[in-house]
């Protein structure tokens, strides 16, 4: 059983939020490991040129069953650690890009009807602008969908701590989504395009070079965002991916408080906590004693991972009257 409540209350933002953790972890351990096997390959060689690479292989890999193998020359012997640097920048910029896709999909299938769902979570990837008939785009679109039918319960006892938690960016969420944008429009252009820039991505570098510019800066750390050019490939510092996936992580936890408020989320609250209780017979008795009958309906909450409301006292008489406890 969690033992605190967590900061964020939608499932889908603790999944992600892990899962971002876990992409870092293993995305750090193989490059320290590719970095080690690449250094000691080359220092290796050098000492013993004469030696043909499936003897050098046999050296570093024997043992170990691998599909396809690794070819050791092109890996280790002829590219430049900058190459490789290169592709551990577009393994993080596709998986940050991919858990954010998700998430919208998820949280807005919850949040939306399924007619609109579709329709927020594409909303939720852009700042504010303007279509061809002159109607609003953007973020701003689904979250002013998700207030049109705010539930009590959530605006007064949730949403207040959700919206002032460290990782909460409302305050430049604009900015926050034009880092987005351009980063993925990168991934887009990889994709798409071999990873060659174009005028879009372009004007979207002169975007987000005058969000960063802005006193104070929207962003904990500056992006390096060395200038694309069209029709040459999109130069990527790993250090700006990295940037990038936690303005992921960023935009995540201020959309989980924002969309947090709608009535819709009642009913999974609901949900959440009578599968809590169902799962732990200790939590189905509630006790007489006022003080302890507190502590056990945080342990609910905590055990649903829910965050925690601004009254204990509020969301205990709410799941009463829900037939909940």
């Amino acid at each position: 059983m969690p033992a605190s409540n967590p900061p964020f209350f939608f499932e889908a933002t603790h999944s992600v939020d892990r899962r971002l953790g876990d992409t870092f972890g293993f995305v750090w351990a193989s490059y320290a490991g590719l970095r080690e096997l690449w250094w000691q390959v080359r220092g290796f060689h050098s000492q013993f040129p004469q030696l043909h690479i499936d003897e050098v292989k046999s050296k570093f890999l024997s043992g170990l069953t691998l599909p396809g193998g690794i070819d050791l020359r092109r890996t280790c012997l002829e590219s430049e650690w900058s190459q490789h640097e290169d592709g551990f920048a577009k393994w993080i910029l596709f998986e940050s890009c991919t858990l954010y896709e998700a998430w919208t999909e998820k949280v807005c299938s919850q949040v939306f009807s399924a007619s609109a769902a579709e329709t927020h979570a594409k909303n939720l990837q852009f700042p504010t602008g303007q279509n061809k008939k002159g109607h609003r785009t953007g973020y701003r679109n689904a979250v002013d969908a998700a207030n049109a039918t705010m539930s009590p319960l959530m605006t007064t006892q949730f949403f207040p701590k959700l919206s002032t938690t460290k990782l909460n960016r409302w305050a430049t969420i604009e900015d926050q989504l034009t880092a987005y944008r351009y980063f993925k429009e990168c991934r887009n252009s990889i994709i798409h395009s071999d990873g060659v820039a174009d005028q879009n991505l372009v004007d979207l570098h002169t975007d987000l070079l005058a969000s960063q510019a802005k006193n104070p800066c929207p962003f904990r750390h500056a992006f390096a965002l060395p200038a694309p050019t069209v029709g040459v490939a999109i130069p990527l510092p790993i250090k700006d991916c990295v940037l990038f996936a936690t303005v992921v992580r960023l935009l995540i936890c201020t959309f989980d408080a924002a969309l947090s408020v709608s009535s819709s989320n009642e009913l999974s609250l609901k949900d959440r906590l009578k599968v809590a209780r169902a799962r732990s017979p200790a939590l189905l008795n509630l006790p007489a004693d006022p003080a302890k009958r507190t502590q056990r309906v945080k342990r609910i909450l905590a055990a649903a991972r829910v965050p925690e409301p601004v009254s204990i006292a509020a969301v205990e008489a709410w799941m009463v009257a829900n037939q909940i406890i």
